[in-house]
């Protein structure tokens, strides 16, 4: 069997690169847009570059100012990834837990510094896991405090069960991805309309509610 592609995009410079690449690439892609940073209020502010996944085939890669708090990266990841109905969420960094109803006001230099690995659960119902790590730091300041680097692609086994097309919606009576065309035949041996959910390239796919990204992060 032929193995997945595991492709993404580069939002600083619009390139499609394999997964595996994707950090050193950054790395070069970064030095040279930070011409484009302004000026630090701050000259011991730090801009923290993180990747953040789940799994193999959904991550994202950030830009976060260490003066930014872990509840700017939650709301971030929500926006992003997966607010569907207000849950709970929470970090786990180093054995403890920073919880969205009470102090995730915590500074990203002082809890997440380079070569930190976390945890950070979505939703104690139908948890969506999402592990972190802090790659790397650099002098400078984001003016909009965190911003989105690099996504994956939708990954290439989400295709229409029945016709191999590029599918629209998800059942979550079944989790068969199924083409405009498709879900109509299904929808009537499955569990029903109100069962689908659209086709969003988020790990959050057909879970709860959610129907994908704040367009305000794109």
């Amino acid at each position: 069997m032929t193995p997945l592609k595991n492709i993404g995009v580069c939002y600083l410079c619009k390139q499609n690169m394999a997964h595996r690449v994707m950090t050193k690439h950054l790395g070069k892609c970064i030095e040279q847009q930070a011409i484009n940073d302004v000026p630090a209020k701050n000259e011991k502010e730090k801009v923290f570059l993180i990747k953040i996944s789940a799994g193999k085939e959904f991550w994202l890669y950030v830009e976060v100012n260490g003066s930014s708090t872990l509840e700017d990266l939650d709301y971030f990841l929500r926006k992003i990834w997966l607010e569907c109905c207000g849950h709970m969420s929470q970090f786990r960094i180093n054995g403890k837990c920073y919880s969205c109803d009470g102090n995730m006001e915590k500074v990203i230099h002082r809890t997440l510094p380079v070569g930190t690995e976390f945890d950070y659960d979505y939703d104690f119902g139908d948890t969506t896991e999402l592990r972190g790590i802090v790659l790397a730091s650099r002098q400078g300041e984001l003016l909009e405090g965190i911003r989105l680097l690099a996504q994956n692609h939708l990954p290439e086994y989400v295709q229409c069960a029945i016709c191999k097309k590029f599918p629209l919606e998800i059942c979550t009576g079944c989790y068969g991805f199924f083409c405009e065309a498709c879900q109509k035949k299904h929808i009537t041996s499955c569990a029903g309309e109100e069962y689908m959910l659209p086709v969003v390239n988020s790990p959050r796919m057909g879970v709860c509610g959610y129907s994908g990204p704040d367009d305000e992060w794109r």
